[in-house]
């Protein structure tokens, strides 16, 4: 798809809230012009932070519609009398920095870097190979598209007929932490999840939608 876009010259902006920080993500691979992701998937972080990534020559495409004190060049210099936007993508920062959240996510972003994203990527594709597995051995109708599967550590299953919301509601009183989803319920177990929590969460699930 970069490629297509870079041939076509379209411009291709990439959300990435799905993958950082489950899988590995190249900016220069997929030749994407702008990428972003908030902080409170994946990247394990607080919510209200994220990052956006901008490819050097696009950034003076982009209108600058928000002023503030920290998009300036030398941001901190009080003495300076002219107002000059910064060179860097700090451009696009204009406010001033979330900075306990900052700190939050530089916690869980080192925690996922010094496990090492390809082995991050490996357990999150194996707890989610090994949920659809759990799940039709229990009998449950597995709506992730087959094709699907092992690009993603998103499992999504059917209820049986009852109302997904109600199935929602009634696992989360139970502890199980998940959401409905397209019709179903979406687990998403990440790397750290024990497989034995995956068991425990399938087991209560199969007791709701009586599969």
């Amino acid at each position: 798809m970069g490629e297509a876009c870079k041939a076509a010259g379209v411009l291709f902006c990439v959300d990435a809230i799905q993958a950082v920080g489950a899988l590995r993500f190249d900016v220069e691979e997929i030749q994407c012009d702008f990428a972003m992701a908030d902080g409170h998937k994946w990247l394990l972080g607080p919510e209200g932070l994220g990052f956006f990534y901008v490819r050097e020559e696009r950034m003076i495409d982009l209108s600058l519609n928000e002023y503030g004190w920290h998009m300036i060049k030398h941001a901190g210099d009080y003495n300076q009398a002219s107002w000059e936007v910064a060179d860097t993508a700090m451009r696009f920062e204009c406010g001033s920095p979330n900075l306990l959240a900052a700190h939050a996510l530089h916690a869980s972003t080192s925690l996922l870097l010094n496990t090492g994203i390809e082995n991050v990527e490996a357990a999150v594709l194996s707890k989610a190979d090994s949920l659809c597995g759990l799940l039709s051995d229990a009998g449950a109708e597995i709506i992730t598209p087959a094709h699907s599967r092992g690009r993603s550590g998103i499992v999504t299953f059917g209820t049986n007929g009852r109302s997904p919301k109600e199935v929602w509601q009634a696992l989360m009183s139970k502890g199980v932490i998940c959401m409905h989803r397209g019709g179903g319920i979406r687990f998403s177990p990440h790397f750290h999840t024990p497989l034995y929590r995956l068991q425990q969460a399938v087991s209560i699930a199969a007791e709701e939608c009586l599969w």
